[in-house]
């Protein structure tokens, strides 16, 4: 019986030790993979958008003629008859709209650009530097009025073609505002350069435009989010930094409590056949009779009994002595009875074919 419950006990020992090491492989695992994370992430909040726009309308002052007999400003479109036109005026509005208050300063400085392809360029200011501070959510940086004169434009332009011998076919005329400036926000500043063109194909009969009138700008204002990583564990979502602990702790327990019964039960597989011997020899002293050598069991029918038990019934039903056996080496000790020519034994210790045919609850006979 002793030997049946230990071997259970045994077997339930194996089954636990599978499950501690498993549940200690996957947690490591799990630890592991926590540390190898970051633990925080970086977003980029976007705090607030500042749109710049442009935007160009031009006329035509032109002599009277037959198709303008009054001559004057007139609402032209995209193409200007050069012979009767003697200038371009044109308003240029700049504004910034913000979605929250900001304070912009900076520059600005319109200019006439005029360029013969890749030949030559030259630049022709049309009215002073200006600089600008101002506040709020819709911030006017340009809203004025200027003009090309093309009486001047066609004498640079000849004059150039005379000292030169060039004569391109086609010239561009290119308005640029030149508006440098900085955007603060909360701390924050944005540096920014508005060169938004308003270009014309200057040829010898036309003038036309060769660009878009409307022009935007974005400036974004983005701030970082350091937050602490989340990992979703069993649908919870956890902290990175205490799923960490967590799984450093429990794998720290799990490695603890195997190394605990892993040496126990090294501990009891070699005190529980002693513990048994003892618990049999402390009971029945009186009825147990030690002896230094084993007998001679040649031509003697021998019965494995299967428990102590076995040992002290069949003893009580033939009032036989019970005799005790002790060999060190083997680390292992026999219970017998003599009964003429059979041999009753029991034996702890080592477990052998024999015993494991006795422990199905049969004695085992040989001789």
């Amino acid at each position: 019986m002793t030997v049946s419950i230990s071997n259970k006990l045994k077997r339930n020992s194996k089954k636990f030790y599978r499950i501690i090491i498993l549940l200690l492989v996957i947690s490591t695992a799990f630890t592991i993979y926590t540390f190898l994370q970051p633990a925080t992430t970086t977003t980029q909040v976007n705090d607030n958008t500042s749109r710049i726009e442009t935007g160009y309308d031009y006329k035509a002052d032109i002599t009277p003629n037959i198709l303008y007999p009054n001559g004057g400003s007139v609402e032209v479109g995209n193409s200007i008859f050069k012979k009767i036109t003697v200038a371009i005026p044109f308003d240029i509005k700049s504004t910034i709209y913000s979605e929250r208050e900001v304070t912009t300063t900076g520059t600005y400085e319109v200019q006439l650009l005029i360029k013969a392809g890749d030949l030559w360029e030259r630049k022709f200011p049309l009215g002073q530097k200006q600089s600008f501070e101002k506040s709020g959510t819709e911030i006017s940086i340009i809203e004025d009025t200027y003009k090309i004169d093309l009486e001047k434009v066609n004498s640079f332009i000849m004059q150039v073609e005379q000292e030169t011998g060039i004569n391109p076919s086609q010239y561009t005329l290119e308005i640029l505002p030149n508006i440098k400036g900085t955007i603060h926000d909360a701390g924050v500043k944005k540096n920014f350069q508005i060169q938004d063109r308003l270009i014309f194909q200057y040829s010898m009969d036309e003038i036309l435009l060769a660009s878009e009138k409307s022009f935007t700008s974005m400036i974004t204002f983005a701030s970082s989010h350091v937050m602490t990583k989340i990992i979703t564990v069993f649908s919870q979502d956890l902290p990175l930094s205490f799923v960490r602990i967590s799984s450093l702790l429990f794998s720290i327990i799990l490695l603890a409590t195997y190394i605990y019964v892993n040496k126990k039960s090294k501990e009891n597989s070699t005190t529980t056949n002693k513990s048994e011997v003892e618990i049999i020899n402390k009971r029945y002293a009186n009825r147990i009779l030690p002896v230094s050598q084993k007998i001679n069991i040649v031509q003697k029918s021998i019965f494995v009994l299967d428990s102590f038990k076995s040992v002290i019934k069949i003893a009580d039903e033939k009032e036989l002595p019970i005799f005790f056996s002790q060999d060190q080496k083997e680390e292992n000790s026999v219970y017998f009875i003599v009964d003429g020519d059979y041999l009753y034994t029991y034996e702890t210790g080592k477990t052998t074919d024999t015993e494991k045919k006795a422990s199905s609850g049969n004695a085992y006979a040989r001789g």
